[in-house]
């Protein structure tokens, strides 16, 4: 396929279009996560010490056993590749005696998950927990600090570990729930608009002389976030300038991913943004237009618009980056292609940085983790994420800006990671 072959690109916001300075947004979610276990929840207050061990645990595509109590990486047969108690790393002799045939007893399952809408699933009732995005990876190492100042030898070390699940979730809903933006309340949002520039990276003239190209050619520009309306116009503000919106032929807000893909089209309908009172209107709206920004909805509803407004047939992506809520769905439930965003391409962990943080006055100093090893795996035995993506993905991007860089008429084939090498 080749880029002047689509009618339309739709696209995620957060790690898509916005670029995060992954550097120091990571340890600032590690911080307002520990902050919140400590302040409210009564955690030790050496929670909130961080060093470079700590941080290098963070990494996407892990997954939380809450039956073992341990951090694993999975491949994309099933097999356990690496575990962590918490405090040291399995032995393959140790993952053997818990793990029979090093095979992971909830990977059928936890595939099966990706295969349906289970947003209506709460959490705490799965026995394990997916680290999908760099919005809660950081947590990793808060929840892995505070088991390894627990006993696994004492009877209620189980009790206190579901304890710690709880807390989490509970303080990813302090954080980040849509609406605590415009309430400025929990840690994360506050500082987020209070030092915007130190985590959001500004969108390149290239990549913004591209968008302009591609609409000058005809393609619709759509873009589908589920972040809300105000945290939607900080960060495109900020990254593309006030005039951003011009980029976009149609706005989508709030769309509440995957349900944007998986649910029925009749329960998901759109509403239009009133900016008078600064609210999600009552009125369903049957169509879309261009002067509005919309909230929820469903994808049917946006590719019919395409399809009646488009100035040629063609095809339509959505670039996206985040595995339950992007990459997976629209391949399993929509007519339109996948361009995926892994922002582990960019091996953030092999850079090094002495600069500072003023809001918790530390170092950042990331490495390669080579514990966990690759995000990807290995040529021979493929991390579960990475064998989704090849499932998937039509094309693979480290930073959305590459887009830029891929001409117009070029040909790309499906599966293809364009501008690294997983597994160099």
């Amino acid at each position: 396929m080749r880029l002047k072959d689509f009618s339309a690109l739709c696209f995620d916001m957060d790690f898509t279009l916005v670029n995060y300075s992954l550097n120091k947004f990571l340890p600032m979610v590690y911080d307002v996560t520990a902050q919140f276990l400590v302040e409210k929840k009564g955690y030790p207050k050496t929670l909130k010490h961080r060093d470079e061990s700590d941080l290098k645990l963070i990494r996407q595509g892990l997954i939380l056993d809450k039956t073992t109590h341990h951090f694993l990486d999975i491949s994309s047969t099933g097999e356990v590749i690496s575990a962590f108690d918490g405090n040291n790393f399995l032995s393959h002799k140790k993952i053997l005696e818990l793990y029979p045939d090093r095979r992971w007893s909830y990977f059928d399952t936890f595939y099966k998950g990706f295969e349906c809408d289970v947003a209506t699933v709460s959490h705490d009732e799965l026995p394990y927990f997916f680290y999908d995005s760099a919005f809660v990876s950081p947590v990793i190492p808060v929840m892995a600090k505070h088991m390894k100042s627990l006993s696994r030898c004492e009877s209620d070390f189980s009790e206190k570990c579901k304890t710690l699940y709880k807390d989490t979730l509970e303080s990813f809903n302090f954080n980040f729930h849509p609406d605590n933006f415009k309430r400025n309340t929990g840690f994360f949002f506050p500082e987020m608009m209070k030092n915007t520039d130190l985590y959001i990276d500004k969108a390149s003239p290239k990549f913004k002389n591209r968008l302009k190209e591609l609409k000058d050619n005809g393609v619709k520009l759509v873009l589908v976030t589920a972040s809300h309306v105000d945290y939607t116009e900080l960060l495109m503000n900020y990254s593309y300038g006030s005039n951003w919106r011009e980029y976009f032929d149609i706005v989508c807000c709030r769309a509440r991913k995957p349900g944007f893909f998986t649910s029925s089209p009749v329960s998901r309908p759109f509403y239009r943004w009133n900016f008078k009172n600064d609210s999600i209107g009552n009125e369903t709206m049957p169509e879309l237009n261009c002067k509005d920004i919309f909230f929820e909805g469903h994808w049917t509803c946006v590719d019919k618009w395409i399809k009646c407004n488009a100035t040629r047939p063609g095809r339509v992506a959505y670039v996206g980056d985040s595995f339950k809520s992007d990459i997976i769905p629209t391949k399993l439930f929509t007519s339109w292609d996948q361009m995926a965003i892994v922002w582990e391409g960019q091996k953030y962990l092999r850079e090094k940085s002495s600069e500072k943080l003023d809001h918790v006055n530390k170092k950042v100093h990331l490495e390669e983790n080579e514990e966990w090893g690759s995000f990807f795996g290995s040529e021979k035995q493929f991390t579960m994420t990475a064998g989704k993506l090849m499932a998937h993905s039509d094309i693979v991007f480290s930073n959305v800006e590459s887009l830029a860089s891929l001409e117009m008429d070029e040909n790309f084939e499906s599966g293809c990671f364009y501008d690294f090498d997983p597994y160099e």
